[in-house]
């Protein structure tokens, strides 16, 4: 008689992978669901470069998907590994911005340089004929025969002007470009105020005022500086991928990551992402190049309103937009894959699904519904069933009530980790949020009362007295006179809107309306004492609006 194959149960640790994709390297690749999303960053010549999600809706693992698709023409850059800190530690950078000098044709061409030799880079490791250096290698290819051109010329030239330094380590090549142009900077002010205020230190700099009589040469001859030169670098460089780059077969994908990261004081950072975008912008014309930007729909935002400079246009930049957006078929696709990865790691060929192992239906809602109410994100869905499975050690199915006793440790640490994605913009944004706390899962505007506003007004600004920020000044608002009260309630409620805490319905025709990657939809002012206010499931549990048990 054959052995019989042992009932799967769970174990002690078992997890069907981590929720971030840096992680998961065991589940991911195996599991990996394409959306659409993959087949669009694969494509060289599709134009959606900023692949746009809040946190968990799998940016990264978009990234570590082409990474281990087209591992040896996958370079993937981190800004805290690119030296960055050099730039926002320059007492000349630092001067000439306060002064108002735009340096973003200076932040692009550091872009540039990075981007352009870690392709070359790249390259040369995996198509070096000679096996000389890189720099004599390039100068050679320019300098053929067949390659006289006046274009050739001036690539040969630009080499030169950088020489072997060029190829060095990116910190080198990043403290080298912002050397140059600090130099520039310097010796351009020098000429114009006939003194030196950038010796040992900087020192000078610090306290120094330039005199109005002087301040407009002064700007203009900055501003000079910074755009002369660069923009002829800038399109050398292009020129330089594009002849080398000639062979169609060898294509290049530059990922960045870690954008929302700290690694640089916030106001360059946003000023440097901004140009990261202009950069990548130019390289979408290249055949064999393409730059991919991962960022957070928060960040991108701040980015625009903080960063953007007269005749900014945001709306030039959405068709650069790749909105990762998951339906449910795609969520319970990608969990049954990896339950069944973890059925099969410990057991033989017997296929187990998702309701082999939950209960059918969790109050009135089919299980699939249930699991895509609570986590609509693949972060978050693994999350939650890897929370499920702690529960269920040495049993063979979930109960309901595992199920509940979860979702509710669950949903407080998505709370918690709601905070953490939108502490700056609105560090305050869970104190404010107890509004909704013990209310209905949904509710009208009208039926907050004035009394329950002023308490939460006053209870904010005693708590939180000195501090600063959007929801605070709101507040204060309401206690100077200066903002009507349903005027507070009515921008608080879009903020909760805005970062995914509730959906609105502003008429009782329309289905309610949550905020996505692919756009907001309602708007401050379609909100009224009518507006029908839906808290997200994800989080209810964790408000006290749906019980546990």
């Amino acid at each position: 008689m054959p052995k019989k194959t042992p009932s799967f149960k769970f174990a002690k640790h078992d997890s069907i992978g981590a929720p971030a994709a840096e992680d998961d390297a065991e589940y991911l690749h195996d599991c990996f669901i394409d959306s659409g999303d993959f087949t669009l960053l694969r494509k060289m010549d599709d134009r959606r470069i900023i692949v746009l999600g809040r946190t968990g809706a799998g940016k990264s693992a978009l990234f570590e998907q082409l990474k281990f698709e087209e591992s040896a023409h996958v370079i993937k850059l981190r800004p805290t590994g690119l030296a960055l800190t050099h730039v926002s530690g320059s007492d000349v950078i630092r001067f000439f911005s306060k002064l108002g000098i735009n340096l973003d044709p200076f932040y692009k061409l550091l872009w540039r340089h990075v981007i352009t030799v870690e392709i070359l880079t790249r390259f040369f490791s995996q198509y070096n004929p000679s096996g000389g250096s890189l720099y004599d290698w390039m100068r050679s290819f320019f300098s053929g025969n067949d390659r006289k051109s006046k274009e050739s010329r001036e690539l040969i030239q630009y080499l030169e002007t950088w020489g072997a330094r060029f190829w060095n380590e990116t910190e080198y090549r990043v403290k080298e470009i912002t050397g140059k142009i600090e130099n520039e900077l310097a010796d351009s002010l020098k000429a114009t105020i006939g003194k030196d205020i950038f010796g040992v230190g900087g020192e000078k700099s610090k306290s120094f005022r330039i005199e109005e009589s002087q301040k407009i040469d002064v700007i203009t001859n900055a501003q000079t500086v910074v755009a002369r030169a660069q923009i002829a670098d800038l399109s050398k460089a292009s020129s330089l991928l594009d002849q080398i780059l000639s062979d169609r077969k060898k294509n290049y994908y530059v990922l960045i990551d870690g954008l929302d990261e700290d690694w640089i004081e916030d106001t360059l950072r946003y000023r440097l992402i901004l140009s990261l975008i202009e950069s990548a912008r130019e390289f979408i014309g290249s055949r064999n190049a393409k730059i991919i930007i991962a960022l957070r729909r928060d960040l991108i935002d701040r980015v625009f309103r903080l960063a953007r400079t007269s005749g900014f246009q945001e709306e030039k930049y959405r068709g650069l937009y790749l909105p990762i957006v998951w339906n449910k078929e795609n969520i319970i696709d990608l969990l049954n894959r990896r339950i069944e990865k973890l059925v099969r790691f410990r057991y033989t060929s017997k296929s187990v699904l998702l309701r082999d192992l939950f209960p059918s239906v969790i109050r009135e809602q089919q299980i699939e519904d249930f699991i895509f109410s609570v986590a609509n994100r693949p972060r978050d869905a693994i999350a939650f069933v890897n929370t499920c499975i702690d529960a269920a050690s040495n049993k063979s199915k979930l109960t309901a009530r595992d199920v509940l006793v979860a979702v509710g440790e669950y949903s407080r640490s998505r709370l918690r980790a709601l905070a953490d994605e939108w502490i700056v913009d609105y560090p305050e944004l869970i104190d404010f949020a107890k509004i909704l706390q013990n209310r209905s899962i949904s509710f009208k505007m009208k039926i907050v009362k004035d009394n329950e506003i002023d308490d939460l007004v006053l209870d904010m600004l005693t708590r939180f007295d000195g501090r600063t920020g959007f929801l605070i000044e709101q507040a204060n608002g309401v206690i100077n006179g200066s903002i009507d009260r349903r005027s507070f309630l009515y921008t608080l409620f879009h903020v909760f809107y805005r970062v995914g805490l509730v959906g609105l319905k502003v008429s009782a025709e329309m289905k309610g309306s949550w905020v996505d990657d692919a756009g907001q939809s309602i708007s401050i002012a379609q909100v009224d004492p009518e507006t029908s206010v839906i808290v997200s499931q994800k989080y209810a549990y964790a408000l006290g609006i749906l019980p546990i048990e």
